[in-house]
Parts: structure tokens; C-alpha cells; sequence
């Protein structure tokens, strides 16, 4: 039971922050939308900063470590698993409407300037995220399959992403979500040869 309802709250509270933002999802909000009373949510989380960091782990192994994981996993060419993984997340994005985005992004624009704790946790998934899309390019790199180090290119693959995530939730617009995404397939394609 335990299980199923803290659950329940970190979905809530991920959709909320997602979809409306940190500050805009009160205890109240959150606890009411996963059909909780708020005393249930503290039995179960200490404080909103609690919740926060759980929604991150929570985010950051689904969406970015697993996903790319998954991609990685069922084929061994890089260019292929990329290119998979772009379209994933474009697909994603199309489903929502282009609303949401990447959270870990959203939460990064509205809360680093505000809470060394959380921005210490996002630096962190960020170059957890930078450290898994590296290990995954040493060795095409080293057969020169990658045409860029592959640090570098894993910063320019996280740094391109979310400037693509960000003008997709401006525009709303499928087409040029679609041309932003073709973009994206065509420095994959000119970047990995193999």
C-alpha cells in the first residue's frame, strides 16, 4: 500500500510540476490531484523539497537514463539508437501537445537562481546524463565513427535537445517542431558516420 501511494503523489507532483511548475503545485494541489488528504502526503514525504527530489530521481530514470537505455540496448548502432531516441522524445512531445516538454529543463529555468540544493541535484542528472551518452560514444569515437569528442558531443546533443524542447513549448506548432526534430536527426546524422 505504501508503495502504490507515494506513488501516486510523486506522479501527481511530476505532472503538476511539469505542466504548471514548481511554484504553482502547492502540497494542497498535489495531495488533492493523487486523491490524498495532505496529511497523507507527509506521512510519506517529509516537505515539498522531499517531493522535488524524488520527482527528479523518478524523471531522470524513466525519461532521460531509461529511455536512452532502452535505446542503446536494442541496437548496437549508434547513429540508430540516437536517432531512435530523438524520435521518441518528438513523438512524446507531439502526444502532450508540446506542453510539459523536459521537466528536468523546466525545473532547471525555474528554480536554480532559487535553491542551491535542488540545482546541485539537477547539475547532477545533467552530467549523470553527459556521463551515460559518453560512455556510449568512446568506443564509436575511437573507430572513428564519431566526428567529435565524445564529451563534447554529448553536451551538444543535451544543450541542442533542450533549446529544441524549449521552442517546441513556445511555438506549439508541428511543423516546426518537426523541422526543429530534422534538425536535430540531421547533426546526429552529420556527426555519427558509422
Amino acid at each position: 500500500m505504501k508503495k502504490a501511494t507515494d506513488r501516486k503523489i510523486l506522479d501527481s507532483a511530476q505532472q503538476r510540476f511539469w505542466h504548471y511548475g514548481h511554484h504553482a503545485s502547492s502540497l494542497d494541489k498535489i495531495a488533492n490531484d493523487a486523491g490524498q488528504s495532505k496529511g497523507a502526503l507527509f506521512h510519506y514525504f517529509r516537505n515539498k523539497k522531499d517531493i522535488t527530489s524524488q520527482v527528479l530521481e523518478k524523471y531522470a530514470s524513466e525519461k532521460v537514463f531509461g529511455m536512452l537505455e532502452r535505446h542503446f540496448s536494442q541496437t548496437p548502432n549508434t547513429k540508430e539508437a540516437l536517432l531512435g531516441w530523438a524520435m521518441e522524445i518528438y513523438q512524446s512531445y507531439a502526444q502532450d501537445e508540446y506542453r510539459g516538454g523536459c521537466l528536468l529543463g523546466n525545473l532547471a529555468l525555474e528554480l536554480s537562481d532559487q535553491d542551491e540544493v535542488v540545482r546541485h541535484e539537477m547539475a547532477r542528472i545533467f552530467l549523470d546524463w553527459e556521463n551515460q551518452l559518453t560512455r556510449y560514444f568512446k568506443d564509436p569515437a575511437r573507430q572513428g565513427e564519431i566526428v567529435m569528442e565524445p564529451r563534447q558531443f554529448a553536451r551538444l546533443l543535451i544543450a541542442t535537445l533542450q533549446g529544441i524542447t524549449m521552442t517546441t513549448k513556445v511555438h506549439k506548432d508541428r511543423n516546426r517542431a518537426g523541422r526543429e526534430f530534422q534538425a536535430f536527426a540531421e547533426l546526429i546524422e552529420r556527426m555519427v558516420t558509422g
